[in-house]
């Protein structure tokens, strides 16, 4: 529990970092790379933060038995399906807040959050609507019927933190898109701490707990994230807040502002939840090679999801730099943002590939002891080391985008590279490379190619510029 002293040092600093973000405004110049990387960093270390809640919450499933440890994962996995649609839209929130606040018009963004809370608070029947599904993925699965109860409960619990997490990715983005990465990064890690000491009390019912077993696991998630998002917001209300950006507990709702949130949001969502089905359409590709090329593939996927946080960190840093950049109505300043952005994350994905080429067996040796398996993964990570800096691309400038309003064309691009690239030809070079699995990822680094050039084809056509979001009639 936050003790009273605690809270009110959370409250005295976020007061801090609200009032201090004028030091984060931004001038005639384009940032420094100094200023960017301090603005990066937090974010970065915020995503693997909760890529660490996720691993906490394996491991103590594996403590608990096999049939535990193989329905979390799954059960997490058809949530993450559902919701992901949603954290799109709420991602979307910076497109509005930061082009608000470059343009000096804080007094809007009461509003928009309003209307943002609103699709949050939303988001709970509709995934509960969803997770009736959950038989669907089960029998399409083959689960045995001791792990398929074991899914449900955990799924059954976990869909009623939807609105917490939501909130939480809400006010997250609020802090992000006006150039505070720092804050929301300390709230990651007090989710952390608090899921790790709940997880531990409420699966295993330690200090007068009760043993939950993997509901006690749902719940540690829920508790979680939900004094998260009530510390945030309790930061967000205090007065001087409430008058700057015009914070309201309720007002009528604009069904033309909501239009347009879905208009923007939507499509960003969908390009999220496309990319997810992607990638778990190539997990299903490798295994129908059999078990060792799934093993190997998995390894490379585990890779994968932890080397893009510092592209999708650089990928939020542009968004919000462009936001601000063009409210003030200095796109050319945005434009010199994001190229340097670029740089900085290609020469990152630069250095990453060396030891990805040179050095993929060692780090397969970490998984397995298994020759073949390590084998393959070997030639997985040599791809991998390929496409880094053409993943890097796709990801910077499509999240520029979308920092824009540019959301519909830019998720149109992806739907077709994956549907007419990426499946299409992982498939045939399965057919005819040796082995089958580099093949996959092979028809994934001509993807990724492909990706990335239509991202800065759209990019370059300046459209993103002439985009206006209807703001000028938000009630304030």
């Amino acid at each position: 529990m936050i003790n009273q002293y605690f809270f009110h040092y959370l409250v005295f600093s976020m007061n801090l970092s609200t009032n201090n973000v004028s030091v984060l405004q931004l001038n005639s110049q384009p940032p420094t790379i100094y200023e960017i990387l301090r603005f990066a960093l937090p974010l970065v270390l915020g995503l693997v933060t909760n890529a660490l809640m996720n691993l906490t919450d394996t491991i103590f499933m594996g403590w608990l038995g096999a049939a535990q440890l193989a329905a979390i994962p799954f059960a997490a996995g058809i949530y993450l399906i559902g919701w992901i649609l949603m954290v799109g839209i709420m991602r979307s929130s910076i497109s509005f807040i930061a082009r608000l606040f470059g343009a000096k018009e804080k007094h809007k963004i009461g509003s928009i959050l309003f209307h943002y809370q609103l699709l949050a608070i939303m988001g709970l029947p509709l995934l509960l609507l969803y997770i009736q599904s959950f038989p669907i993925f089960s029998q399409l699965a083959q689960l045995s019927p001791m792990v398929a109860e074991y899914a449900w409960s955990y799924l059954q619990v976990l869909v009623w933190g939807t609105a917490f997490t939501l909130l939480l990715i809400l006010y997250t983005s609020f802090y992000q898109a006006i150039g505070n990465s720092t804050f929301p990064m300390y709230i990651s890690l007090i989710v952390l701490v608090i899921n790790v000491i709940l997880d531990y009390a409420l699966i295993f019912g330690k200090w007068g707990m009760p043993a939950l077993g993997v509901a006690g696991s749902a719940y540690a998630t829920i508790l979680a994230q939900a004094v998260g998002a009530f510390v945030m917001l309790i930061t967000l209300i205090s007065a001087e807040n409430r008058q700057q950006f015009h914070l309201r507990y309720w007002q009528r709702p604009d069904m033309n502002l909501l239009k347009q949130i879905f208009w923007v949001g939507f499509p960003q969502g969908l390009g999220d939840f496309t990319e997810l089905i992607a990638w778990v359409g190539l997990s299903v590709i490798a295994g129908r090679l059999g078990d060792t090329a799934l093993a190997a593939n998995n390894i490379g996927m585990q890779f994968t999801l932890v080397l893009f946080l510092p592209g999708l960190a650089l990928g939020i840093t542009a968004a919000s730099y462009t936001g601000r950049f063009l409210g003030e109505n200095r796109p050319e300043l945005a434009r010199l943002t994001t190229y340097k952005i670029l740089s900085i994350g290609g020469l990152y994905m630069g250095i990453l590939g060396i030891p990805l080429w040179f050095f993929g067996a060692e780090i397969a040796r970490l998984f397995t002891e298994d020759i073949v398996i390590i084998t393959e993964a070997t030639y997985v990570f040599k791809v991998m080391a390929l496409y880094q800096l053409f993943d890097c691309i796709g990801i910077i400038i499509r999240a520029t985008l979308n920092g824009a309003g540019d959301t519909r064309i830019p998720t149109l691009f992806l739907l077709a590279c994956i549907l007419i690239v990426m499946f299409p030809l992982s498939i045939i070079f399965s057919l005819f490379i040796t082995p089958p699995l580099m093949g996959i990822w092979l028809g994934t680094f001509v993807y990724m190619v492909v990706l990335a050039m239509l991202m800065l084809y759209r990019y370059r056509s300046n459209h993103w510029v002439t985009i206006q979001l209807e703001t000028r009639a938000i009630m304030v």
